[in-house]
C-alpha cells in the first residue's frame, strides 16, 4: 500500500477544495459589499434625518473561518523498558512529527453590542458574541518503518464554538456608513484527536496502537475590522473580519496496546470573516 502516494493526493484535492472555497467567499463578499454600497444610497435619498448610531443593538450573524497550523506529535515510553523500542521506532520514522489538516468550516451566531457616538463623527462601542463553528479537519499519513509494521496516524483539529467580548473604535465616512476596528478578549472550546494503528491488527502486547481525543475551554485575544452601514434608522448590515488567537492546546493519548503515551499539540489561531444584520434600539 503506497501511503506516501495516498497522502499525497490528499494533499493535493484538499488544496484545491480550499482554493475554490476561497474564490467563492471573495466572490461573495464583493457582491455582498455591492449589495450594501446600494441599500445604503438608498438610503441616504430616504433619510430625512441622519441615523443615530448611539445606544444598544443585537442582532446576527454567518461567516467563514479557517486555520492553516499544524498538529505536531511525539510519543515515550511510560515503562523504562519499552524505550529501546520507542527510539527505534521514531529513528525508523514510524511516527509522522508534524501533520496539516486543512482546518475549515462556517459559522454563526448572534452579537449584542452598544455605541457611543461622538459629536466630531467618531464611534465608540463594546460588543459580545457567540458562535457556533463548524471549523475543523483531519489529516492522515501512512509509515512503513523498516523492520517495523506499516502505520496509519490520523490527527484532528476543531473549533465547536467560541466567543468575543471586544471594544470598537470607527469614524463615520457619512452618517450612514461607519468604519471601525476592534479588539478583545476570545474564548472557545478546541479539541485534538489523534489516532495510530498497526495496519497489520491492533495486539494487545505486540504492536502500538492509539486512539483518543481532549477537549478544553481555551481564553485568548481578537483582534479586525470592518465596515458597517445604517440602512434604515434602526437595520444595519456589517462585513467583519477578525483573527482569533486561541493558543496552543496540547493533548496526551495513551496506547492501549503497549506502554507508550502519544503527545500531540496545535496552535489555534483563527481568521473570521463574516456578514452580519444589526436591530437598533431607540
Amino acid at each position: 500500500m503506497d501511503f506516501e502516494a495516498i497522502a499525497q493526493y490528499k494533499k493535493v484535492i484538499g488544496g484545491i477544495s480550499m482554493k475554490i472555497l476561497k474564490k467563492v467567499l471573495l466572490a461573495s463578499a464583493v457582491s455582498a459589499g455591492v449589495g450594501f454600497a446600494g441599500a445604503a444610497a438608498a438610503a441616504d435619498l430616504a433619510a430625512s434625518t441622519p441615523p443615530s448610531w448611539t445606544g444598544f443593538y443585537a442582532g446576527a450573524n454567518i461567516g467563514y473561518g479557517w486555520d492553516s497550523g499544524s498538529v505536531k506529535s511525539s510519543m515515550r515510553a511510560t515503562d523504562p523498558t519499552a524505550d529501546g523500542v520507542v527510539a527505534a521506532l521514531l529513528a525508523a520514522g514510524s511516527l509522522p512529527r508534524s501533520l496539516s489538516p486543512s482546518v475549515h468550516g462556517f459559522i454563526g451566531g448572534g452579537q449584542i453590542g452598544y455605541n457611543w457616538q461622538l459629536s466630531d463623527g467618531w464611534l465608540l462601542g463594546a460588543e459580545t458574541d457567540l458562535q457556533a463553528s463548524g471549523i475543523d479537519d483531519s489529516s492522515t499519513a501512512g509509515r512503513v518503518p523498516a523492520g517495523f509494521d506499516p502505520t496509519l496516524t490520523t490527527v484532528t483539529k476543531k473549533i465547536g464554538w467560541f466567543g468575543t467580548v471586544r471594544g470598537r473604535a470607527g469614524y463615520l465616512i457619512t452618517p450612514q456608513w461607519l468604519l471601525y476596528a476592534t479588539a478583545g478578549l476570545a474564548y472557545g472550546d478546541t479539541t485534538i484527536k489523534f489516532s495510530t494503528v498497526d495496519v497489520t491488527g491492533c495486539v494487545v502486547g505486540g504492536t502500538i496502537c492509539a486512539d483518543g481525543s481532549s477537549s478544553s475551554t481555551r481564553v485568548g485575544w481578537t483582534v479586525g475590522g470592518g465596515v458597517e452601514a445604517m440602512l434604515t434608522q434602526n437595520w444595519s448590515v456589517k462585513a467583519e473580519y477578525l483573527y482569533v488567537d486561541l493558543g496552543k492546546k496540547s493533548a496526551n493519548i495513551a496506547s492501549f496496546t503497549s506502554p507508550i503515551v502519544f503527545h500531540s499539540s496545535a496552535h489555534f489561531h483563527e481568521q473570521i470573516v463574516r456578514l452580519g444584520l444589526n436591530y437598533h434600539f431607540e
